[in-house]
């Protein structure tokens, strides 16, 4: 997934801007979020993914092993099979975010966006691993495909992008991934 190398390094960009004092155009934020969620729609469909599911499954796995396992107010999981739109799936993330990453989400937007940026660099790496040996596809659809899609919805949310309401089922083919993400 080159995206991936794309997305990250739209994001260190526009981190490395603002930490030199340049402007930088919070649409390059959005852009690339939007690129994100593009390529895993994409991606997934072009391989067989369910990726709605693979990233409800990474939230629930994420969410059993934190220290509030089970007992905490809110189910990513659920949150995530529940959704229906776009939308529903960026509000699923912020509530993960609030309940199980409270050292992230209580970080600057600047410094949540560096959180971002590193993710994405590591996700790029895994992408680059999987791509030279293909034994860690399963690894990467499993884990590192879903987290595309979070950081994609992650971003949106840091720059304030309330996502359209737009149905998972428009999401889903390969065609009509860019077009339905612009709405």
């Amino acid at each position: 997934m080159l995206a991936l190398a794309e997305a990250a390094g739209r994001l260190a960009s526009f981190c490395d801007r603002l930490e030199h004092g340049e402007s930088a155009n919070r649409a390059v934020v959005q852009e690339t979020g939007a690129l994100l969620r593009g390529a895993a729609f994409a991606y997934a469909q072009e391989n067989g993914q369910d990726l709605v599911g693979l990233y409800a499954r990474r939230l629930g796995r994420s969410e059993r092993n934190h220290v509030l396992g089970t007992a905490g107010d809110f189910d990513g999981e659920q949150a995530v099979r529940g959704a229906r739109t776009l939308r529903d799936l960026q509000v699923a993330q912020i509530g993960h975010d609030r309940a199980f990453r409270p050292d992230v989400s209580g970080l600057s937007r600047y410094e949540q966006l560096r959180h971002c940026a590193l993710h994405l660099a590591k996700l790029a790496g895994s992408a680059a691993e999987a791509y030279k040996d293909r034994s860690q596809l399963p690894d990467f659809h499993e884990r590192r495909l879903p987290d595309a899609l979070l950081f994609g919805l992650k971003l949106a949310t840091l720059v304030d992008e309330r996502l359209a309401k737009v149905p998972l089922q428009e999401l889903t083919a390969v065609p009509a991934v860019s077009s339905a993400l612009r709405k």
